[in-house]
């Protein structure tokens, strides 16, 4: 019988690189389909931004390949905030037509006019669907809105499109008055509306939801909670675990595997900053250095607010 005596040393090299191969393929989406905001101001060393104003917001929506995808005074431009005063930052956003700039969002920021709230949906072409609509189905004080942090639709690009339209056509007084009308709608056009909260309902003491758990509007279920999209090793989830991570950021990837971002960093096994993108089992698809890399920066973090891969 032939015997074949095994290097560890090589045995090991193969496995980094099978290892590194399928972190590779989990993230497989072209940089320029990438789009996202940072947690702060910057000042880019890249490409001149068409404006030539250098200054980068934590509201402008951006792309991997170190453009300005819109001004966030370009997503606000149908409510008339136009003033560049009036920066209202951007929380979540989902782009819907890449070509046509059509875009979904949220802000950090009240509209000042009072047209709409952080917690609101709103598309960059004037739909705003309120905050009490998409959580109607939880069965909260409707007065009370948790802000919006991340954001995802599912279901056919065409029905996503022509349900906004309706949102717009319809206008906020109308959702506010008549919220159950949402569940219907995105029955309807078999779509859903995946999002995340700024605070736990409808106490901290007692809650149904935390603000690290992915939502769905549709079911009013809990799509993922915080402690199923990180691994066991990171102590996610109150009260069992101790930690909720929150979650800034939502997307999915062409395996359709959640990707996000968290609130906070973890130091431990496995490590990772709230700039970075996770996939569900918590490993890190794209450090946020690499996310930000073509602006020109010398830092290596500047979290994530928002993030959307465009896969249609």
């Amino acid at each position: 019988m032939l015997k074949f005596k095994i290097n560890p040393l090589l045995l090991l090299v193969s496995v980094i690189f099978i290892l590194i191969g399928f972190a590779t393929a989990q993230c497989e989406v072209s940089p320029d389909d990438v789009f996202f905001s940072t947690e702060e101001d910057f000042f880019t060393h890249g490409l001149v931004p068409n404006d030539g104003n250098r200054i980068i917001s934590d509201g402008d929506l951006l792309n991997a390949e170190g453009y300005v995808y819109r001004r966030n005074h370009e997503l606000l431009v149908k409510f008339n905030v136009i003033d560049v005063t009036y920066d209202l930052g951007l929380d979540a956003a989902v782009v819907i037509d890449k070509e046509d700039y059509f875009v979904a969002f949220s802000t950090e920021l009240d509209d000042p006019m009072g047209q709409f709230t952080a917690g609101d949906l709103l598309t960059n072409l004037g739909a705003i669907l309120p905050n009490s609509a998409l959580l109607i189905h939880f069965d909260i004080p409707r007065e009370l809105d948790l802000g919006l942090d991340a954001l995802h639709f599912t279901g056919e690009r065409k029905a996503i499109i022509e349900f906004l339209e309706v949102v717009k056509k319809y206008g906020r007084e109308f959702w506010l008055k008549n919220p159950k009308a949402l569940i219907e709608y995105l029955e309807m056009y078999d779509i859903d509306i995946w999002f995340s909260t700024e605070g736990t309902a409808p106490t901290p003491e007692e809650p149904k939801f935390l603000d690290g758990d992915l939502l769905s509007a549709a079911s009013g279920t809990i799509e993922a909670a915080n402690s199923d999209l990180l691994p066991l090793s990171v102590p996610a989830g109150i009260p069992n675990r101790g930690v909720d991570f929150g979650l800034d950021a939502i997307t999915l990837d062409e395996e359709e595997n959640i990707e996000f971002s968290t609130e906070i960093l973890y130091e431990g096994r496995p490590s990772f900053t709230d700039g970075d993108v996770l996939v569900q089992n918590g490993e890190v698809t794209i450090q946020n250095i690499d996310l930000i890399n073509e602006f020109g920066l010398e830092v290596g973090d500047l979290g994530l607010d928002a993030l959307s891969f465009y896969l249609y």
